[in-house]
């Protein structure tokens, strides 16, 4: 059986009872740059805003429903009306990265970019505005969504049924920080990256359709082949 023991100093500063936090969490992952935190790098937006005192007028508002895991796509999103909001809601503006702090293993990490790239969001992200002499905001978003940060998931989470993490263990993670010149280059190659998911699963979406259309055509006209569009 596993044990270890935990001096009552160290417990109290800590300020929770999780096993998980005080044991080492060990990551073979190695970087060639200086490793700060987060806090360093960017800070939290903290305004907010009620949402019902727009009405019915549509908003834009994000849910960690309209996030992708991972890839930090939008999804099924569209403006709704303000007045279907029933608690205040944080608002982001254009750079800032949205991170989802429930459940964080879920690994939701949203970039206000365009056409989404500003408007409210649900209570349940950290919205972070980079600091923009330090960190560019699509490589923070990317260092979000990796395993720098996520090793940490069920480490700092606290709560049975809803596990959520804190503002404060999210920006006391260590990240490697290039410069500026060196996260431009990576960030042209994420943002080729991002598109490139972008359009493959759009590519995935219709080829069912395409293939039960093409198989038709093809017992239609007797031809054994099945054409398939090929997007350009």
């Amino acid at each position: 059986m596993w044990t270890m023991v935990v001096e009552s100093a160290k417990l109290f500063r800590a300020d929770r009872w999780t096993v998980s936090y005080f044991t080492e969490t060990k990551f073979a992952g190695k970087s060639a740059y200086r490793m700060r935190p987060l806090k360093e790098l960017a800070d939290e937006r903290r305004s907010t805003v009620d949402p019902r005192q727009y009405g019915s007028e549509p908003i834009v508002y994000v849910g960690l429903e309209n996030v992708r895991s991972t890839t930090g796509e939008l999804v099924e999103f569209s403006p709704r009306p303000a007045s279907s909001i029933k608690s205040r809601s944080k608002t982001f503006r254009v750079g800032d990265v949205l991170y989802g702090r429930l459940r964080p293993e879920l690994n939701k990490v949203y970039l206000a970019h365009p056409p989404v790239s500003e408007g409210m969001c649900s209570g349940e992200f950290i919205v972070l505005s980079p600091r923009k002499d330090v960190v560019l905001s699509r490589y923070l978003r990317h260092i979000l969504a990796s395993s720098f940060v996520t090793q940490f998931a069920s480490k700092f989470t606290v709560g049975a049924s809803l596990p959520r993490m804190s503002t404060r263990d999210l920006l006391d993670i260590e990240v490697p920080v290039p410069p500026l010149d060196v996260q431009a280059k990576l960030v042209e190659q994420l943002a080729q990256i991002d598109q490139e998911i972008i359009a493959l699963r759009s590519r995935l979406d219709t080829l069912p359709a395409q293939q039960a259309k093409g198989l038709l055509a093809a017992l239609s006209s007797g031809t054994p082949v099945i054409e398939i569009e090929v997007a350009t």
